[in-house]
């Protein structure tokens, strides 16, 4: 039997815009001057904010990107982080991969997950970094403690490869159960990858087609592995995969997960 194949081994930039009240991070000093320039620099991000996003002004990237660099400058994590998206996306700035790097690395310094795990695949796919799978880890690993589900994910697919870390298919299913359990769509695509090869784990044709129906709300292609799935199943197992799927669902609901 062809193994399947579909499995999404690095998750490239799917993380969003900061939200106003987003966590900083960053800890000013306690003299007066500090933390003056700390309350200046979170106003900055606001404003940058209102404007990326276009709250009760046009939406501007431009001037969004202006406000995040005035507040990134004075030490913000999530402005460094946003400016550090924007040179990745090329909105309101010129693309530069080498600048988005420069920015995630100053907020993940900082101990800022999104940072972290957007700067560990910058180093995995040697985009505006000279490739290296050890730093790719070592990024993700801090954002993964923090229980970031991107970073948990795109931990577990390198330890799938044995990329800079001893191949352990154990540690990655691992790893995939975790991120998948918070919601994150990539993880539950490979997790039931996984499950329908019989790697780390008995082949289970009915818990693979489980998680590809709840990624299938995210990823499209995974509704198409999910019908090749279905072909090994007797009706009353897809059946059962159904129930499977909508439990968990259910399950992901009360948690609060969220998938991405």
């Amino acid at each position: 039997m062809i193994p399947f194949q579909r499995t999404f081994v690095v998750t490239m930039f799917t993380s969003f815009l900061a939200l106003a009240d987003a966590p900083t991070r960053t800890v000013p000093n306690g003299d007066l001057k500090s933390r003056r320039q700390w309350s200046e620099a979170q106003e900055e991000y606001r404003r940058g904010v209102r404007f990326a996003e276009g709250e009760g002004v046009p939406q501007d990237y431009r001037q969004a990107a202006k406000y995040y660099r005035t507040a990134a400058e004075k030490g913000l994590a999530a402005a460094q982080y946003d400016l550090g998206y924007l040179y990745e996306k090329g909105l309101g700035v010129d693309r530069d991969l080498k600048q988005a790097a420069a920015w995630y690395r100053k907020a993940a310094v900082q101990g800022d997950p999104d940072a972290q795990n957007n700067l560990g695949v910058l180093y995995a796919t040697g985009q505006g970094v000279r490739r290296d799978d050890a730093e790719a880890v070592r990024w993700y690993r801090l954002a993964a403690e923090q229980n970031d589900p991107e970073a948990t994910s795109n931990l577990g697919s390198m330890y799938l490869q044995g990329r800079a870390v001893q191949r352990d298919l154990v540690r990655a299913f691992q790893l995939f159960l975790k991120s998948a359990e918070q919601g994150y769509a990539v993880a539950q695509n490979n997790l039931a990858i996984m499950y329908a090869n019989g790697q780390a784990v008995a082949r289970d044709y009915i818990w693979a087609y489980a998680w590809l129906d709840i990624a299938g709300e995210r990823i499209s292609e995974c509704v198409e592995l999910r019908e090749r799935i279905a072909k090994e199943l007797k009706p009353e197992e897809i059946e059962r995969a159904h129930g499977l799927a909508s439990l968990k669902r259910a399950e992901l609901s009360e948690k609060g997960a969220q998938s991405k």
